[in-house]
């Protein structure tokens, strides 16, 4: 993402005939420069217990609270009534473009986060019947940037935070004596996205705005495990579009031409949005020692889907950005060692590749994205007794791609990027 004001919405790159057209194309950039956080990648980081030290491995082998996120079939493998928190307690975010400010220097932003992971309760029903209620916040992203050119004729400035929460419902089902389990779960899904964003060139042109969305959707989860024997377990899970339920977006601009110059501004509080999230199908196969060791492969699928991510008015003239998302195959690898029956060790490697691909000539688009596959590697060491179990972990994952840059004139050019997350985690279940 570019989280600077692109060329293109200067006067100095397209020479505007009137103020008339200008709120028009700075505002689309605006809108653009959020709009890649739909986004390419389904997940920042993996959130849970036992799945947050294994890369997120568990459609197969998911029990407790992770399998409300995972797999709500694997809530009948529960060893009880529990509470569990799973937190990212702190850590760093690197985001670096090459080339892409006005003055041909790197975007570089380093952001500290904290981001609550997971939380959430489970009670056995019956002996057939389990029940759970969890809250998961699976994507964060934090962007901060202040820079001057050398010659401090020209500097930008932006703040850029989006998160994700999902929260609901799950329930499973097992006869006495199947191997077979089976679940279903609903979710609400929010997003929480703010943007602003101002640029100054000596002579040319001053610009600040700013953009606030929220959305609130709905989607559910089916899921399947089966007992193979021996310690051998399959899982499956079909999850559904996310569906909007509602929404509410402001988006706020001005510019400024020059000593004395032109200038004009916009303020519309009818934006709107959809967060969509495309159908997923997940697959896994998983073997467990209980209280020994333990393994896990899982495979996730999201389909293409192209929509409009936003629709907005201004001065009357209706615009609209459409997203196309790519399909997307991840992977999750996983293993654990139990040493003395009560210290796991856990470690984990995982993929969060993004659906947004760059075209190879960056005047085809307005949207402006990033295409940044992301690798993950995990790590975390607990223990636990009949009462309780505590993990502490780390998340590293890491990827390069490419962003679009200011290439002179208003034109953009493709250009390499880099990002980096590092995270510490801690979680804690209470079986009561």
């Amino acid at each position: 993402m570019n989280s600077h004001f692109p060329v293109s919405c200067g006067i100095a790159a397209f020479n505007f005939a009137s103020w008339r057209a200008a709120p028009c194309f700075a505002s689309l950039a605006l809108v653009a420069a959020t709009a890649h956080a739909t986004d390419g990648r389904y997940r920042e980081f993996v959130v849970g217990e036992r799945a947050g030290g294994m890369g997120g491995a568990a459609i197969a082998v998911a029990s407790d609270v992770d399998a409300l996120f995972y797999n709500p079939a694997g809530l009948s493998h529960s060893r009880g009534d529990s509470i569990s928190l799973s937190a990212n307690l702190y850590g760093t975010e690197h985001y670096r473009t090459e080339g892409a400010l006005d003055w041909g220097a790197d975007d570089k932003s380093d952001s500290f986060v904290s981001i609550p992971g997971a939380m959430g309760g489970v009670s056995r029903l019956s002996d057939e019947w389990v029940a759970g209620f969890g809250a998961f916040a699976p994507k964060q992203e934090k962007r901060h940037l202040i820079a001057s050119s050398p010659d401090r004729t020209s500097f930008t400035h932006s703040d850029y935070d989006d998160q994700t929460l999902w929260i609901g419902p799950s329930v499973s089902w097992a006869p006495v004596g199947s191997r077979l389990s089976l679940g279903a779960g609903l979710f609400a899904v929010y997003r929480d996205c703010s943007l602003s964003q101002s640029a100054y060139m000596s002579g040319v042109y001053t610009m600040n705005g700013a953009l606030d969305i929220k959305a609130l959707g709905l989607l559910a989860s089916f899921g399947a495990q089966l007992d193979l024997g021996d310690g051998w377990s399959v899982g499956a899970v079909v999850q559904t579009p996310n569906f909007r339920v509602w929404d509410d977006g402001t988006l706020s601009f001005n510019m400024v031409e020059g000593a004395g110059g032109a200038n004009g501004g916009l303020y519309s509080t009818d934006v709107r949005v959809d967060n969509y999230i495309p159908w997923q199908l997940a697959v896994g196969v998983g073997k467990t020692e209980p209280g020994v060791w333990g393994f896990a492969l899982d495979a996730i699928y999201h389909p293409s889907k192209t929509y409009d991510f936003m629709r907005w008015n201004v001065e009357g003239f209706p615009l609209s950005e459409s997203v196309h998302l790519h399909s997307v195959l991840d992977v999750s690898l996983g293993g654990e060692y139990v040493v003395a029956g009560r210290y796991p060790i856990r470690a984990g490697v995982y993929t969060a590749c993004s659906s947004i691909r760059l075209p190879d000539d960056p005047s085809e688009t307005n949207f402006v994205s990033s295409d940044v596959d992301m690798y993950g590697v995990t790590f975390s060491v607990g223990r636990r007794n009949e009462r309780m179990s505590v993990n502490f972990g780390i998340d590293c994952a890491f990827g390069s791609g490419h962003d679009l840059a200011d290439g002179g004139d208003g034109a953009k050019t493709r250009t390499d990027c880099d990002r980096r997350v590092v995270l510490a985690m801690v979680s804690t279940t209470y079986y009561l």
